[in-house]
């Protein structure tokens, strides 16, 4: 079986506010939310995971271990404002490492998710991943995209029913 080499990418992203706002829709926090963002993001920062497969040319993934799925889960269930705020600390950290990597990705782009292929689906399994046909890594928070890095929708294996363009279109 080919496998990509896999190898370890050390990242600290750092919580952007302006991200999380943007994600959120909100407008304004108080000190309490801050600090309750500040408190997720340290806990989920624990479980967050990049890789980069192959040399010169290869992909970038980054994502965050079902652990911390679970912590995202207890969170959500609690019904509050910071439940509902918890998937967004997610997103903001997944786009934050993915900067912090390759800068050359901006927050006004996208990354396009590669066609899933053997290969592929051999090397993320060896970080206990899986890659679906549909273009689906087996972790809720996490993303796949090529290297060296070009934001190119066309390029994108998702195009067809990407909820981006979806919104677009209306």
């Amino acid at each position: 079986m080919k496998k990509l080499p896999l190898s370890p990418v050390q990242i600290t992203p750092h919580f952007d506010l302006e991200t999380f706002m943007i994600l959120s829709g909100q407008r304004r926090i108080s000190g309490d939310q801050a600090q309750e963002i500040e408190q997720l993001w340290q806990k989920l920062f624990t479980h967050l995971r990049a890789y980069r497969l192959g040399q010169n040319k290869g992909y970038i993934l980054i994502y965050l271990t079902p652990e911390a799925e679970n912590t995202l889960h207890q969170e959500q269930s609690s019904g509050t404002e910071h439940g509902h705020n918890a998937p967004l600390v997610a997103q903001a950290m997944l786009m934050a490492a993915l900067l912090e990597a390759v800068p050359e990705a901006s927050l006004g782009t996208c990354a396009p998710v590669p066609e899933p292929n053997k290969i592929l689906k051999n090397s993320l399994a060896e970080v206990g991943l899986e890659f679906s046909n549909s273009g689906q890594l087996s972790v809720q928070y996490g993303m796949l995209t090529r290297l060296p890095f070009r934001s190119n929708c066309e390029e994108c294996y998702l195009k067809p029913s990407c909820p981006k363009k979806i919104m677009e279109g209306n």
